[in-house]
């Protein structure tokens, strides 16, 4: 497979990996083709200033004990697997995480195996995942895959009668050519009165425009996440286009049903200044659909396509907008 290739289906997670079978996480480009012109416009202007392009990613493995986990950079989730059974080995980009160069946050949150009180381990003293973050030094070098390594996991040592819950913090530097301000000067969403309607009566006006499928609404409402999200990942042209082409594919599919908000709660990333509204069984975004495909042989599998949403209000606002 091609970079190009993997690089779409990357950019697609929204620097978020939902580590679930049978599930889509969606979320990339643009608007119709005039804006997805503009919105490549904006971006190649932005990144031919760039002398660098360093694109950063963080590869885990948790094969030797099948753990629930969550992975945060800077307290936004760019990896998870929760609600499912079994050991995954993947990798998920963390560029949209990092706003400037400098410090970042490391966050680790493992879980018992679905159907587990403890966390335990195949062999005596293995960790229950292996994690590290590293960069290829340039996002548009097809020939040159070799990563440079900033930050590798400590072993972690399981108890013999396992471990019920593990969390733990840890910083690693990135060097990125380009700031955003993103959420940084936004308000504190924990101290907002009424945010808890505020966050359900967004969500609402999302469902809305999802059961209408109106992308074009949809993708002006996320524009600035796009303009940053784009950029950060350092997409081409072209990406940026066969993107929108994908997500406003699947958010216009005709067959899709919108899924009630059931089972849901707001969860608050970004050190308050970020909210969503959650799963609680896989934690993926509530804003989702679902499809049945029926076999020749009468057998129906049901595909989920998520479509994650970070909100966040700037000082200047009582509103709330989509930033990731």
């Amino acid at each position: 497979m091609i970079w190009k290739n993997i690089k779409i289906v990357i950019i697609s997670t929204l620097c978020l990996y939902s580590c679930t079978r049978g599930q889509k996480q969606i979320s990339v480009a643009s608007s119709k083709s005039g804006a997805a012109n503009e919105m490549a416009a904006l971006v190649t202007q932005k990144i031919k200033l760039f002398a660098e392009r360093p694109y950063y990613s963080v590869d885990f493995d948790n094969s030797n004990s099948g753990c629930q986990f969550e992975i945060l950079v800077n307290d936004v989730p760019v990896a998870r697997k929760m609600g499912i059974r079994g050991a995954i080995t993947s990798s998920a980009p963390i560029n949209s995480c990092i706003l400037r160069s400098g410090k970042q946050k490391l966050t680790l949150k493992l879980y018992p195996n679905l159907g587990k009180s403890n966390i335990t381990t195949s062999a005596k003293n293995t960790s229950p995942i292996t994690l590290s973050i590293g960069y290829r030094k340039d996002a548009w070098d097809d020939k040159d895959m070799t990563e440079v390594t900033v930050f590798r996991l400590p072993d972690l040592t399981i108890p013999a009668d396992g471990l019920a819950y593990f969390e733990r913090e840890y910083d690693f530097e990135a060097q990125v050519p380009y700031e955003f301000q993103g959420w940084t000067a936004a308000k504190d969403l924990t101290k907002v009165p009424d945010i808890e309607r505020m966050v359900m009566d967004k969500y609402r006006e999302l469902k809305a425009v999802l059961e209408a499928k109106d992308y074009n609404a949809f993708a002006k409402m996320k524009k600035q996440k796009d303009v940053e999200m784009n950029t950060s990942f350092f997409l081409r042209p072209e990406e940026i286009k066969e993107g929108y082409d994908f997500e406003r594919t699947a958010f216009t599919e005709k067959y899709a049903e919108v899924q009630p908000f059931d089972k849901v709660k707001i969860t608050f990333y970004g050190n308050g200044k970020l909210v969503t509204l959650e799963n609680t069984t896989d934690k993926g975004s509530a804003l989702r659909t679902k499809i049945k495909h029926v076999s020749p042989d009468g057998k129906i599998k049901e595909e989920v396509i998520k479509f994650p949403t970070l909100l966040y209000m700037p000082q200047n606002s009582d509103k709330l907008e989509i930033i990731r």
